[in-house]
C-alpha cells in the first residue's frame, strides 16, 4: 500500500455525514461553561480468532488523520498512516448492533460468521464526543470464507493474521498503530477464551 500524498488540501470542515460539531452551554455548580462537541455515530467493533490459523485477524488500513498527526508530529514511519484495527464498522443503516457487526466482518474480511459474542460496549472521545462502541468476539474458520474481503466504496482494507504466539508482544508495538479497543479485546480474550 503507498502512502505517498501529493495534492494535500487542509480545509475548514463544512457539512459532514459523519461529523456534526455543536457548542454546549450550561450551568455547573454556579459556574457558566463552553463546551465545544461532536456527533459522531456509534459503531460496532469485532476481535476475530481464527482457529484453524491459531491467528487473530485485523484489518490494516490508510488513515488520513493519523498520517496528519504523524506527519505535524514529526513521527516517520515506514508505514505513515496506517493503522492495525478490529474489524469495524459504523452504526448508519438503521441495523442493529449484530446485523451491523456482521455486514462489517464479511465487507471487510470476508467471512460469514455463524456465531457472535457480544463483550461490551464503551464510549469514546468523552471530551468531545461520547459516541458508543459495542464490541463483538467471533471465532472463524475458512469454512465461512465467502470473499476477499478488503472493504467497500474505496476503503482498501488489508488483512492482518497475528499469531497467538506474536500477539501480546504485537500489542505494545507502539511501532505497529493501533487503538486501546484492539488491545483490550485481546487482554479480554487472554482472561476468558486463551
Amino acid at each position: 500500500m503507498d502512502t505517498t500524498i501529493t495534492n494535500l488540501e487542509i480545509l475548514p470542515l463544512g457539512e459532514s455525514k459523519y461529523l456534526k460539531p455543536f457548542k454546549m452551554k450550561f450551568k455547573q455548580n454556579g459556574l457558566q461553561r463552553d463546551w465545544d462537541c461532536v456527533k459522531v455515530m456509534n459503531s460496532v467493533s469485532i476481535f476475530l480468532y481464527h482457529e484453524q490459523k491459531d491467528a487473530f485477524l485485523f484489518v490494516k488500513q490508510f488513515r488520513p488523520a493519523v498520517w496528519y498527526s504523524q506527519e505535524k508530529e514529526g513521527i516517520k514511519t515506514n508505514e505513515q498512516g496506517f493503522t492495525y484495527e478490529l474489524c469495524a464498522g459504523l452504526m448508519d443503516k438503521g441495523l442493529s448492533e449484530e446485523q451491523t457487526a456482521r455486514e462489517e466482518v464479511v465487507e471487510e474480511v470476508g467471512y460469514e460468521l455463524k456465531e457472535m459474542e457480544r463483550i461490551t460496549m464503551t464510549y469514546g472521545a468523552f471530551g468531545f464526543g461520547g459516541n458508543m462502541q459495542t464490541m463483538f468476539y467471533a471465532k472463524i474458520d475458512e469454512s465461512m470464507k465467502i470473499n476477499a474481503g478488503g472493504g467497500i466504496d474505496g476503503e482498501d482494507i488489508e488483512l492482518v493474521f497475528i499469531k497467538r504466539e506474536d500477539m501480546m508482544k504485537f500489542a505494545f508495538d507502539e511501532s505497529k498503530v493501533k487503538g486501546f479497543g484492539l488491545i483490550f479485546a485481546y487482554l479480554w480474550w487472554e482472561k476468558f477464551k486463551g
